[in-house]
């Protein structure tokens, strides 16, 4: 008899509503982060969505944090599984980047209900395409161990870079020093944020704006040139028009490419401020 399976992941894979019909037939299971602004708590995706999170971040004279689901909120989907499902694939934001994904096999071991847990290394479009993936080939009858390889695989194939509008909003976060964060305002520095093995990485330092745009762009370019993509993502911070600017000069380079442009996930934006921008894609 074949098993009936659960998939699991977070918020930070920026599943929208409406998304959720599909998530329902493919029994999908979101989990959301919460967002924090002073006293205030929202649960992501759920009490607010993505564009609503960095409109009262614009408005707030709070820095706003996020915090991981907490183990009882796990317990409790889990549980809930337990009584449907025969086991559950679980595919969850970087956990060097948030205690989810350890949270996540904790509970599960607690109540009992087996998962296979995969640590995704990454989070927001990429993470989206990691679940889609898997759940595809599931539908076409491979085996789940089989999946995990293949998204293994998969994942050092994911591409997110981030040119952070903030480096006070960095500093604020304690991901840079005062000094460092002071003179790089300073002088207009513009650090390139990359993900490696799950770790946010300072990959180049330029001295403007528009030098740090060309560069993320010419990164893509090298990808383009030597594969295949599978998929493209323009991400942004609060600012759509940002995004705007990078998906026309894209287009205009490659007229044929299919870009989405999604809004950044909060667990990153309350580091990177609003007006950032990435680009993610997928190497075949």
């Amino acid at each position: 008899m074949t098993k009936k399976i659960a998939w699991v992941t977070d918020s930070t894979a920026t599943f929208t509503k409406d998304e959720q019909q599909w998530l329902t037939d493919n029994h999908v299971y979101v989990i959301p982060l919460t967002v924090i602004f002073g006293e205030e708590q929202f649960r992501e995706g759920i009490e607010i969505t993505t564009e609503e999170f960095y409109k009262k971040m614009s408005e707030s004279n709070v820095s706003p944090s996020t915090s991981q689901p907490t183990l009882g909120d796990f317990i409790e989907l889990y549980t809930h599984l337990k009584e449907h499902y025969d086991e559950a694939v679980a595919i969850h934001v970087s956990g060097e980047l948030s205690g989810t994904y350890s949270t996540s096999v904790q509970a599960a071991d607690m109540v009992g209900f087996p998962i296979h847990s995969f640590d995704s290394w990454i989070g927001s479009f990429p993470l989206k395409m990691i679940v889609k993936t898997g759940i595809e080939l599931y539908k076409r009858g491979i085996d789940i161990p089989d999946i995990l390889i293949h998204l293994t695989n998969l994942r050092d194939k994911c591409k997110l870079m981030l040119l952070p509008a903030s480096l006070e909003q960095l500093r604020k976060s304690g991901r840079v020093s005062n000094f460092g964060s002071f003179i790089g305002n300073l002088l207009q520095i513009k650090p390139i944020l990359s993900f490696k093995e799950g770790k946010v990485h300072m990959i180049e330092k330029v001295r403007s704006y528009s030098k740090a745009e060309n560069t993320i762009i010419d990164k893509f370019h090298q990808s383009f040139e030597t594969g295949i993509l599978e998929e493209v993502a323009v991400l942004y911070a609060g600012e759509k028009s940002v995004a705007d600017k990078v998906v026309q000069r894209m287009k205009d380079k490659y007229q044929e490419l299919k870009i989405e442009i999604v809004p950044l996930i909060p667990v990153a934006g309350v580091h990177t401020g609003i007006g950032t921008v990435g680009l993610a894609w997928i190497e075949k």
